[in-house]
């Protein structure tokens, strides 16, 4: 019986996973023909050759090879036949994976002649552009590629990766950014630490590839970028940090590496030469070879693992900046600008190195400083770019928990520094390795970190027994103990928002007893909290300058919100604040006013009554046609929490966010309209539009409205649609809501649609004219963004719908402050504007 239970459970398996996933690969590779010709061709040129082990035999190199003499020659076939071998069984692995991946990519995506012409197209391109480079840097004297001159180049990967990114043309816009950060980082990398020619010339293809891929999208004649979303601009950036941060590991395990930061492996992995070394193994023959004086070596594996410490600890970092964590962004900036303060150590001490008396003729310095110059500008470049992309890191860790880890790590490091230097001038250093310059070279030794010597005598022979301790096992004291101290801040549950996660947890529990229907906004980052002094209620805002813009009104029970709102506006007094109350309703008008607030409108909030809501006459029409389409295509509205909803559905919808902003021109917006970080709360309803095939043709969310503990309405806030999505496809998303919804709750909000105002300013006389200037520039702003956000457009939208319009206004007190408020609004709604987006605006304002 047990058997036959056993064949059954076997049956059912093959039947619902092994089968269908073996029918999924088999109509994958039929898609691909060429691709599989292609590799059946390379496979089976390397068997008949014996290829495999160690590469084409000598004789067949005219065959297997292309070269600058052998087309001289006149071996022009080798130009193409050279693609079917390769030099060793890992390289004939990672070309048939590349072969299958990339080159099938782009004939699944443009078909199997484009992809013959750009597999054999790019090859010679490359090829081209290769001895070109090569024979400019042998004209010019440079120390790397003119080497390759001559070089035999053997295998596929300059014209694969030019074809695999050609076909990355016709992706998604997320996985199409995706693939190709990753294709060009690893590309590059491999050329700056590796630095053979298959690297070069791979790196090569891929540029050419992105140049076709561009051309392909129809952007011929500019170089086309598409816009990212925050999270996936934190994704990019930590994947850029995590492939290179594997750079100096690579050029420790990799034959013969000579990139230009192939010289970070002593920087990473080996000890920095001091400067008695330097002078002695130089002298007057500064070149790149001397780099490898010092190099000691490692003690065992020990030593190995503490040298990919600073490896392991980018690869945290990289973890925490995709979670938008600000330590971990400010400590990969550091780590890329000690690296850069290394390296200029090192041109330092060529610099000040000095002559042997009895040398030979002084060879220029030239080359082995253009060697250790990109160690200086490389990581100074990561930096620069994780800097200027630093508004998109906004979880902070709490201030405790940065305090610990400063101390921690900084005290370590003083009493490690510390004790060493007392030792070194104990035992003469500053005789012995050049005064304090000297002293900076040992300790910087020490920490990047030095592993323990094999030739430990010969080292550390005139130095005494303290010193040599301290030397070896400083940097590896110092490494352990900031790993484990950054391993538990960042990894550990010390982050929340800005306001801190306690202040939020509070915030989330008044939320609770009421607010508006832009309340449930106030959770969002980087929002801030004013709390009563009974704690009773709260004011979520945000300061611009000397501007506390606030995100709605006060929430908390109703029947607090005017003494929150008189206290917190005590509370901008008190703090020389500005207060300004945006997006409020006109329940506090009269208290304002009496304190001489004036109000101009800023949205009109869509309110449905949902319960006895029937889509019939012919106002619906619009409504039952987007429900019918639906039907027949085999649509359906799933709904859910984000975290509830299939990974495949939650990929999905990331796709269609990301697919929305590529094709805007000014960075994603924020404040009061949300995005999928937003949606990462178990509160927040999502519903997406899903036909049988899995496609998502549109998202929306809603975010829930409490008074006195239960659930009384839901408010809009995302809206998105995919670029298959069908007509109609919003309507149905919004009346799948009403049918949805209306056993829950009575009353559901579009929400507002911000600066799409009617253009009146409300109110009495005096304060029409006081606003008068406000509200020309958010009719202005409203009208440039328009082609870009449509605002105008989705305020027309939700008028289908019937519904109840209520206004909601901005209050504030001066009139001499609206230029401060309107720049607050720009910082808020527009929180990653660079000066160049900001002078676009004010020239699509202009004109």
């Amino acid at each position: 019986m047990s058997t036959d239970k056993q064949v059954r459970t076997a049956a059912l398996a093959w039947d619902t996973v092994v089968r269908p996933a073996l029918a999924l690969v088999a109509t994958e590779l039929k898609s691909v023909p060429f691709s599989l010709a292609v590799l059946a061709v390379f496979l089976g040129a390397g068997a008949a050759t014996g290829s495999f082990l160690a590469g084409p035999p000598e004789h067949l190199l005219d065959l297997a090879g292309v070269s600058g003499p052998g087309l001289r020659e006149g071996n022009w076939w080798s130009l193409f036949t050279s693609l079917f071998f390769a030099t060793n069984p890992l390289a004939y692995l990672a070309a048939s994976v590349m072969i299958i991946v990339l080159l099938g990519l782009a004939e699944r995506k443009l078909g199997s002649r484009a992809a013959a012409g750009l597999l054999f197209g790019g090859q010679f391109a490359a090829v081209t552009l290769f001895l070109l480079i090569t024979q400019l840097a042998q004209y010019a004297g440079d120390g790397w590629l003119d080497r390759m001159a001559d070089d035999i180049l053997i295998g596929p990967y300059g014209p694969v990766l030019a074809a695999g990114l050609a076909g990355s043309a016709r992706l998604p816009v997320l996985w199409q950014r995706r693939f190709r950060t990753a294709v060009v980082s690893v590309s590059l990398l491999l050329v700056l630490y590796i630095g053979h020619a298959e690297t070069v010339i791979g790196l090569l293809g891929a540029l050419l590839g992105l140049l076709a891929g561009w051309w392909i999208q129809g952007d011929q004649g500019k170089l086309h970028r598409h816009r990212s979303t925050g999270r996936e601009t934190r994704n990019l950036l930590a994947l850029t940090v995590a492939v290179f941060a594997v750079g100096p590991i690579l050029t420790g395990i990799a034959r013969a590496p000579t990139g230009p930061l192939a010289l970070l492996r002593d920087v990473v992995l080996n000890p920095m030469p001091t400067f008695g070394e330097l002078a002695f193994n130089c002298g007057a023959t500064v070149e790149a070879s001397c780099l490898e004086a010092g190099r000691a070596g490692f003690a065992g594996p020990f030593g190995l693992a503490l040298a990919v410490v600073p490896v392991v600890l980018l690869l945290i970092c990289a973890d925490g900046m995709r979670r938008g964590r600000r330590l971990a962004l400010n400590i990969a900036i550091t780590i890329q600008l000690a690296v850069t303060a290394l390296a200029a150590v090192y041109l330092a001490l060529f610099a000040l190195v000095p002559s042997r008396p009895n040398g030979p003729q002084a060879a220029p310095m030239g080359s082995a400083f253009a060697h250790v110059l990109p160690l200086v500008v490389v990581p100074l470049l990561l930096a620069l770019v994780l800097w200027l992309n630093r508004r998109q890191f906004r979880v902070q860790t709490q201030p405790a928990a940065r305090r610990t880890l400063a101390a921690v790590i900084g005290g370590t490091w003083a009493v490690l520094a510390t004790a060493y230097t007392a030792a070194w001038l104990w035992s003469g250093g500053l005789s012995r390795d050049g005064g304090l310059l000297g002293l900076f070279a040992e300790l910087a030794r020490q920490y990047v970190p030095v592993p323990i010597p094999q030739h430990y005598h010969r080292v550390f022979a005139d130095r005494n027994s303290l010193e040599a301790v301290l030397f070896a096992y400083s940097g590896p004291v110092f490494w352990v103990v900031a790993l484990v101290a950054v391993w538990a801040v960042l990894l550990g549950g010390q982050h929340g928002h800005d306001s801190g996660r306690q202040d939020r947890s509070k915030a989330r529990d008044l939320l609770h007893q009421g607010g508006g229907p832009l309340s449930w906004m106030a959770l969002w980052e980087p929002n801030t909290y004013w709390f009563s002094p009974d704690g009773q209620g709260a004011v979520a805002y945000q300061q611009h300058g000397s501007v506390a813009l606030t995100l709605g009104d006060a929430f908390g029970p109703p029947h607090t919100r005017q003494a929150v709102t008189e206290g917190f506006l005590e509370h901008c007094r008190t703090h020389a604040l500005v207060p300004a109350l945006y997006s409020c309703d006109g329940s506090m008008w009269p208290v304002l006013r009496e304190r001489g607030f004036a109000r101009v409108p800023v949205a009109q909030e869509t309110r449905l009554a949902i319960r006895e809501l029937e889509f019939k006459g012919k106002e619906w029409q619009n409504v039952r046609t987007a429900l019918n389409r639906a039907a027949k295509l085999g649509v359906k509205a799933v709904w859910g929490p984000y975290h509830s909803l299939p990974a495949a559905l939650r990929t999905r919808l990331t796709e269609v966010s990301e697919e929305w902003a590529a094709n805007k021109s000014v960075p994603e917006m924020g404040f009061t309209l949300g995005g999928v970080d937003e949606l990462d709360d178990d509160e927040v309803l999502c519903c997406l539009a899903v036909d049988g095939n899995g496609t998502v043709h549109g998202i929306t969310s809603w975010l829930p409205v409490y008074d006195g503990g239960r659930l009384v309405s839901r408010t809009l806030d995302v809206m998105r649609r995919g670029a298959d999505g069908f007509p109609g496809v919003m309507e149905f998303l919004i009346a799948s809501a009403v049918l949805e919804l209306r056993e829950s709750v009575e009353v559901i909000s579009l929400s507002g649609s911000p600066l799409a105002n009617d253009g009146g300013t409300g109110g009495d006389a005096g304060s029409r004219d006081s606003a008068e200037n406000l509200v020309r520039i958010l009719d202005l702003v409203g009208h440039a963004l328009e082609p870009v956000y449509g605002f105008r457009s989705l305020a027309a939208f939700k008028s289908r719908f019937k519904p109840e319009y209520r206004a909601l206004y901005l209050y504030y007190q001066d009139p001499l402050h609206l230029p401060a408020i309107g720049r607050a609004l720009t910082r808020a709604y527009l929180p990653g504007l660079s000066l160049a987006q900001g002078a676009r605006l004010v020239r699509n304002l202009v004109k």
